[in-house]
């Protein structure tokens, strides 16, 4: 595993398992919305301050533990926004490494998992949670693809810039014998 991809999983899961004290204690858990809307105003202040590579970690540290909020705020397992840890695993794989969702889907499983152990009904909620090893693959895929096609950009302006200065060598030889 890449040390980018193992510090960033390793946050993530950290992230994840803070809100999860932070949603099972009760008198924190009345005040993830208030939290939830603090993190996005730190997101956007922020935003042009920080390193571009930094400021890629903090955004998907905040939408971890916003849609987590979110959704355990909503009903968790059987919130109408449950939809919203997909979409997680997507952006997750494009903003950092694309094995990513790996990680964040098991934690996810178990996040659910603990914070709907208290609760009846969780079997009848697993399809839910069985969702994310079936999403996560095409999460990775897509987040391959991504990173391909950025790599080529940056090659392609990259050859543009050499070209560009190859030209200009070019033409002060040509002016220069003349």
């Amino acid at each position: 595993m890449e040390k980018n991809t193992a510090l960033h999983s390793f946050i993530l899961i950290v992230a994840v398992f803070l809100t999860l004290f932070w949603v099972s204690d009760e008198s924190l858990s009345y005040l993830s919305l208030q939290l939830t809307a603090t993190l996005l105003l730190l997101l956007v202040f922020t935003h042009r301050r920080l390193k571009p590579q930094t400021f890629k970690t903090l955004e998907s540290v905040i939408s971890t533990i916003a849609v987590l909020l979110i959704v355990t705020t909503t009903g968790g397992i059987s919130s109408p926004f449950f939809f919203l840890n997909y979409v997680l695993l997507f952006e997750l794989s494009f903003l950092l490494e694309p094995a990513i969702p790996f990680i964040l889907s098991a934690a996810l499983v178990l996040f659910y998992y603990l914070f709907a152990s208290g609760t009846t009904g969780l079997a009848s909620r697993w399809l839910e949670l069985a969702a994310f090893p079936f999403m996560t693959p095409l999460a990775y895929f897509l987040g391959k693809i991504y990173a391909k096609e950025e790599n080529q950009k940056k090659e392609i302006k990259n050859l543009s810039k050499k070209l560009e200065t190859i030209e200009e060598k070019l033409t002060e030889e040509e002016l220069s014998l003349h």
